[in-house]
C-alpha cells in the first residue's frame, strides 16, 4: 500500500453547472430586467404624454374654432340691429332706393365676410348688395324700374349703381328663406342653413321684420347673410396633427362645415333644374368624418343628448382616435356641435419609432453584455480550471506542478498559494526515507 495512489475516485453526483453559467445567467438576467424594465417605463410614460398632449391639442383647437366661429356668427346680428336701430331713428329711410343702397355698400366694405345684405318687401321689391367670387360688390334689385324683373349692376367708387351685368326673369324675394323665416318669428332670427342662390356654398342669414308703428303691418324684412364656405375654409388652415380633421354639422347629422373642403351639400337634377341637398354627416365621403358621426350616433343614441364638452376614445380598425365634440349654440336658435378628431398614430408614430430603437439599442446591450460575460467567465474558469488539473495530479502523484499567476488578485493570491503548498509537498516528500514511502 501506498501513501499517495495514483486513482482518485469520484463520486457520482448530479450533474454540476459549468461556473461560467453561474457567472453569467445571474448578470446577464440582471441587465435584461433593468433594460426592459426601463424600455417599457419609457413608452408607458410616452403614451401617458400623448394622451396629454392630444387632450391639450383638442381642447385648443376646439377653443379657437368655438372663437372664430362665434366672431362670424356674431357680424350679421350686429349689421342686422344696426340696420332696424337706423329705421327705427329715422337715420335710414327704406323707401330711399338710392340711400339705401349706399347704405349697404359701405357696409359690405367694412364687414368683409357678408354676401349679401339686404331689404325686401311686402311687394316683392328688393334692394340688395351683393359680394361676388373675386370679391368685388354688385347691386342687386327688383322693382317697377327694373320691370320687376331681377337686374345685377356693378358699382362706382361711391356705392353708386354702374353698369347692368345681369338680368334675371323670376326673383321674388318673399319666398327666400330670411324673409320667411324673420315673418315666422316676428324677430331677429336665424334661417335654417339653405343653398346659396347665386353661389357654390350654403348660407345662412341673420333676418329680422320691420312692422308700421302705427298699424303694425309688416313692411319688409332685413338680412345679413354669410357663406359658410368661409368657416370651412378657417376649418381647412388649421393644423390639427397630421392628418387630424374638424367638422361641423347640426343635431340633425346636416354637415355644416368640414376642414376637408368637402361641399356640404349634394346636387341632384330635377326636372332640367339643379337641385341642392344638405348632406348628413355620416353619408359623407371622408370616411375619417363619415365613421366618426356614425360613432357619435351610436355612442350618444340621439346628437341632441350630447351636453357640454366630452373629450372620447374610439377605434377604427382597430386604431384608437382622439374625439372631442362640443356645442354652439347662441339666444337665436343655432344648435351646432363642433367636433374634432386626431388619429392617435399622428402622435405615436414617433414613439412608435424611438421605441423601436430603444428595443434595438436594449438588445445591442445586452448581446454585448452577454458576451462580455462569457469572456470573464471563461477567463475566470480557465484560470480556476487549471488549479483544478493541478491539483489532481498532485492528488495523483505528480508532485512537480507550478501555476503561472493571473491578472486578478485574487486567483493570483490562490496560485501563489497553491505553487507554496505544492513545494512544501515535494520537500516533505523528499524528506521521507525512501523505505518509508511504502509499506510492502
Amino acid at each position: 500500500m501506498t501513501l499517495l495512489t495514483s486513482e482518485h475516485p469520484i463520486s457520482k453526483s448530479k450533474r454540476k453547472i459549468p461556473l461560467y453559467l453561474v457567472l453569467v445567467v445571474p448578470f446577464v438576467l440582471q441587465i435584461f430586467a433593468a433594460v426592459g424594465l426601463t424600455g417599457w417605463l419609457s413608452l408607458r410614460n410616452g403614451q401617458k404624454d400623448v394622451y396629454d398632449i392630444a387632450s391639450q391639442l383638442r381642447n385648443e383647437v376646439t377653443a379657437r374654432i368655438l372663437q372664430r366661429v362665434t366672431t362670424y356668427m356674431e357680424t350679421p346680428q350686429i349689421v342686422t340691429q344696426i340696420n332696424a336701430d337706423a329705421v327705427r331713428l329715422g337715420e335710414l329711410n327704406l323707401q330711399d332706393s338710392g340711400s339705401l343702397e349706399r347704405h349697404f355698400w359701405h357696409q359690405m366694405q367694412l364687414f368683409k365676410s357678408l354676401r349679401p345684405i339686404a331689404f325686401g318687401n311686402e311687394e316683392g321689391k328688393i334692394r340688395s348688395v351683393d359680394r361676388l367670387d373675386d370679391d368685388t360688390l354688385v347691386i342687386r334689385v327688383v322693382d317697377k324700374s327694373t320691370g320687376s324683373n331681377y337686374h345685377t349692376y356693378t358699382t362706382d367708387n361711391e356705392g353708386n349703381r354702374a353698369k347692368l351685368i345681369q338680368v334675371k326673369k323670376t326673383f321674388d324675394p318673399r319666398t327666400r328663406p330670411w324673409y320667411k323665416a324673420a315673418v315666422k318669428t316676428g324677430k331677429l332670427t336665424w334661417t335654417e342653413i339653405y343653398p346659396y342662390f347665386s353661389s357654390d356654398s350654403l348660407a345662412i342669414s341673420a333676418a329680422r321684420p320691420f312692422y308700421d308703428n302705427k298699424t303694425g303691418t309688416l313692411l319688409g324684412v332685413t338680412h345679413a347673410t354669410l357663406s359658410l364656405s368661409q368657416i370651412g375654409d378657417f376649418l381647412d388652415e388649421l393644423k390639427i396633427g397630421r392628418s387630424g380633421q374638424t367638422f361641423i354639422m347640426e343635431r340633425s347629422g346636416d354637415l355644416v362645415a368640414c376642414s376637408r373642403l368637402q361641399k356640404p351639400f349634394t346636387i341632384s337634377k330635377e326636372g332640367g333644374e339643379e337641385k341642392r341637398s344638405r348632406l348628413q354627416a355620416i353619408h359623407s365621403s371622408n370616411r375619417l368624418t363619415r365613421l366618426t358621426a356614425q360613432y357619435l350616433i351610436k355612442h350618444f343614441g340621439d346628437l341632441r343628448r350630447i351636453h357640454g364638452s366630452q373629450q372620447i376614445d374610439f377605434k377604427i380598425d382597430g386604431k384608437r382616435q382622439f374625439l372631442q365634440v362640443t356645442p354652439f349654440a347662441d339666444t337665436h336658435g343655432l344648435d351646432w356641435l363642433i367636433v374634432v378628431v386626431v388619429p392617435e398614430d399622428d402622435f405615436m408614430n414617433r414613439i412608435n419609432a424611438n421605441t423601436r430603437t430603444t428595443i434595438l439599442l436594449c438588445l445591442l446591450a445586452l448581446v454585448l453584455a452577454s458576451v462580455v460575460g462569457i469572456l470573464t467567465a471563461r477567463w475566470i474558469s480557465r484560470s480556476i480550471l487549471r488549479l483544478s488539473k493541478a491539483s489532481r495530479a498532485i492528488a495523483s502523484g505528480q508532485l512537480d506542478q507550478k501555476v503561472e499567476p493571473e491578472g486578478i488578485d485574487e486567483l493570483e493570491l490562490l496560485a501563489q498559494s497553491f505553487n507554496k503548498m505544492a513545494k512544501q509537498l515535494q520537500e516533505s516528500f523528499a524528506a521521507i526515507p525512501a523505505s518509508c514511502r511504502s509499506i510492502p
